[in-house]
């Protein structure tokens, strides 16, 4: 089953995570302990790489497709 996760910031911006390996990733920080101001890099769709520092999200929405 895949998994995509929407991740709200502060500010109300969004950011859709649907890379299986990203959304593996993101699952693994939730349910860890983490510095404030710690940045994540996770892999995009094209190829590049997203940075997403984790003290700046207000709450994360995983759903199942």
């Amino acid at each position: 089953m895949k998994q995509i996760i929407t991740v709200h910031f502060i500010g109300g911006s969004t950011m859709e995570v649907n890379k299986t390996e990203a959304v593996d990733e993101l699952i693994r920080l939730i349910n860890s302990k983490f510095e404030a101001n710690h940045f994540v890099k996770l892999p995009n769709r094209s190829g590049g790489e997203a940075y997403i520092n984790l003290s700046l999200i207000t709450s994360i929405e995983v759903r199942s497709i």
